[in-house]
């Protein structure tokens, strides 16, 4: 059997570095792995030439034969003398060098879901490397040949999308229509809007628009002959999870774990209306952004001083209210063709309906939970845990610390004197706890995107209605990128083994700010090697390595 040359070179690559590893005295460090780390990160993103990314057969081919050698060199490092710490970077490099193999391998989205073709950064999931930005004209004059040429990449980038979708799937095709429709909007009113800004992108513009209409019209001919389902599969779902998010669950499991949390979040928002029988009624929605934007800086104020008066965890000073966030809009909602952006919508999507009744619920998920993330993160100047994650790995840590900061405020006694709003909080527990299901059933290929989108709707307790763009959004996401739903619910599940776990350790010594700020200095990283440093159990991590 002949080995082809870049496998030969592998080969030889790794086996080098086996040699290297096998010398008496030779160890490899901490400083060897952060090596390894940069030279993995160099070959992720893809080749691009004149603004298109090459995501072409050949092209994945090439990053994958690049891997090996890199895989190799990261098994020959023997790290089990090395302390926790480093231990945890070690498998962060390890998880991340799965998780490209399992992209090119199973996930392909080049080939699977046109939607990945995003020419703008409109929605989040997984879309190619160059998607942009959209600025507000008129641009200044140095920006504008630099957005131009932006602009005449897209129809080489969705000419290049025609080819490569060799098997797209029904589901996420139909999504893509959506996305693009909205896209085709954003060039047509750029094109308009440019005729005065700045003229030269007129004529970028329109052929983008063009482009855009043309890809449409492609999908939508392909359509009927193309594969329902979107998933992954059941088992490679259970590979991704376990493999490349160190995620202790299985599909099995969550289902049986997510079901029993939904039942609870319902059963305590029934109690808690009970409770509330005779209290004053749920509030009518907010009617103006300025009222708004108030009650939301309000909240905001009172939530970061009682986390900090209480003990609960360290609030930083440069964690504060940011005047400058706007309302709830999805980045789909932002098509110039809907006359439903200003405030109030005319249809208020689910989490507008919670937020705009009282906003500390949701601010509690947002400000302490997301915002404080990303800005720590910001701030993390650790050479591997600092550098932002890929392929989703910290995910469920993301969205369960998020979660779990919803029910802290309810638990802690936050909302103790605000009963509509401890209903409200209720509410979103059972949302969130709705969404595992669907993810569960379209990963399994076992539900089309209609019946995750009827199964979620119809048991979020209210406000969502068939239509409600936070649904559609969420299937969407969940759908096109394994792990996104299920990380909110079981997310917050693995934070509350690990502090329950703690607590049962430490007793009466047990400290909630101190758990709180270790959990949270250990970076954005998956809750299993979180639980490793903080515990010295390697029980889970040993069955992932």
């Amino acid at each position: 059997m002949r080995i082809h040359w870049k496998r030969r070179l592998a080969l030889g690559v790794a086996t080098a570095w086996a040699l290297i590893a096998a010398q008496p005295g030779w160890a490899a460090g901490h400083d060897d792995l952060v090596t390894l780390f940069r030279d993995f990160r160099a070959i992720v993103p893809p080749k691009i030439v004149d603004g298109v990314p090459d995501y072409s057969e050949p092209a994945i081919a090439q990053r994958r034969a690049a891997l090996v050698p890199l895989y190799d060199r990261l098994r020959a490092m023997d790290d089990s003398t090395w302390p926790i710490a480093d231990r945890v970077d070690y498998m962060l490099v390890l998880a991340e060098m799965r998780g490209m193999e399992f992209e090119a391998r199973v996930v392909q989205p080049w080939k699977r879901d046109p939607a990945f073709y995003s020419t703008t950064d409109l929605g989040f999931g997984p879309k190619m490397s160059t998607a942009m930005a959209l600025p507000t004209l008129p641009l200044a004059a140095d920006k504008v040949a630099p957005f131009a040429a932006q602009l005449r990449a897209v129809p080489a980038v969705l000419a290049q999308a025609k080819l490569n979708l060799t098997d797209a799937r029904g589901d996420l095709a139909r999504l893509a229509i959506v996305q693009k429709k909205i896209e085709l909007n954003v060039y047509r009113h750029m094109a308009e809007d440019a005729k005065k800004a700045n003229p030269p992108l007129v004529k970028p513009a329109l052929a983008a628009a063009a482009a855009t209409a043309d890809f449409i019209a492609w999908l939508e001919q392909r359509l009927p002959f193309m594969p329902a389902h979107g998933g992954i599969g059941k088992d490679d779902y259970n590979w991704y999870l376990h493999n490349v998010m160190l995620f202790p669950y299985d599909w099995d499991g969550m289902k049986a774990i997510a079901e029993r949390e939904y039942q609870r979040s319902m059963s305590f928002l029934k109690i808690e209306e009970h409770r509330n029988r005779n209290a004053a009624p749920m509030p009518a929605p907010i009617a103006s952004i300025g009222q708004f934007m108030a009650a939301r800086g309000a909240a905001d104020t009172e939530m970061l001083a009682w986390l900090r008066d209480q003990g609960i965890m360290t609030v930083p000073d440069w964690l504060k209210h940011d005047p400058a966030e706007g309302p709830y809009i999805l980045p789909g909602d932002l098509d110039p063709d809907r006359a439903d952006q200003a405030y109030p919508p005319p249809k208020p999507n689910f989490f507008q309906q919670a937020e705009n009744r009282d906003p500390r619920p949701l601010r509690a998920h947002n400000l302490p939970g997301h915002q404080f993330d990303q800005m720590q993160a910001a701030r993390d100047t650790r050479p591997i845990r600092g550098s932002k994650r890929l392929y989703f790995i910290d995910g469920a840590r993301a969205e369960g610390w998020a979660f779990y900061m919803e029910e802290l405020i309810l638990q802690a006694g936050l909302l103790d004197d605000r009963p509509r709003a401890r209903e409200i909080d209720y509410i979103l527990e059972a949302k969130r706890a709705a969404r595992v299901l669907p993810e569960l059933m379209l990963q399994a290929n076992r539900w089309t995107y209609a019946e995750a989108l009827a199964s979620l709707t119809s048991r979020a307790p209210y406000w969502m209605q068939p239509d409600d763009s936070i649904a559609r959004f969420d299937i969407e996401l969940y759908l096109r990128q394994p792990g996104y739903g299920i990380g909110y619910q079981m997310g917050k599940v693995e934070l509350e083994k690990l502090l329950g776990e703690v607590g049962a350790a430490e007793g009466r010594d047990f400290d909630l700010k101190r758990f709180h700020d270790r959990f949270r200095a250990a970076g954005m990283i998956p809750i299993s090697l979180i639980r490793w440093e903080m515990t010295g159990k390697d029980d889970e991590i040993a069955t992932m390595r």
